[in-house]
């Protein structure tokens, strides 16, 4: 493989990832992944974890999807945002505390950031006289 191609790489990659809310949907399914491993990992003092097993489970799928849709659709952040900012609210009642509350301060920060997220427009070479 050759420098070139290996620059040309990292610049799709830049490129790609600054036209789109990456951190946001990076955080949203960190979120996601930790309330779901909570309830999976059957710490000590979750070994039953019954209907908030079955919430983390869900409400987890849900913010991965959401993380997904802001890296695939950016038009659709605004909603995807909105309903994971409700959903981390959800979780800290339905989730175990919003997976002891790492799960519920990634999802928070993940869909505040996909809802202020304004893609940039590209700068001109030419400047207005």
């Amino acid at each position: 493989m050759s420098i070139a191609a290996v620059t040309d790489g990292r610049r799709g990659w830049r490129e790609w990832r600054s036209s789109r809310p990456f951190a946001a949907g990076l955080l949203l399914g960190l979120g996601g992944l930790e309330l779901i491993g909570v309830s999976w990992s059957g710490l000590g003092f979750l070994r039953f974890t019954g209907t908030a097993g079955a919430a983390s489970w869900a409400l987890g799928a849900l913010f991965i999807v959401a993380g997904v849709t802001v890296w695939r659709t950016p038009p659709l952040r605004y909603f995807a945002g909105v309903l994971a900012g409700v959903l981390s609210l959800v979780s800290l009642v339905a989730a175990n505390l919003g997976g002891l509350l790492l799960g519920f301060l990634l999802t928070a920060v993940g869909s505040a950031l996909a809802v202020a997220w304004i893609q940039q427009q590209p700068a001109d070479d030419e400047k207005d006289a």
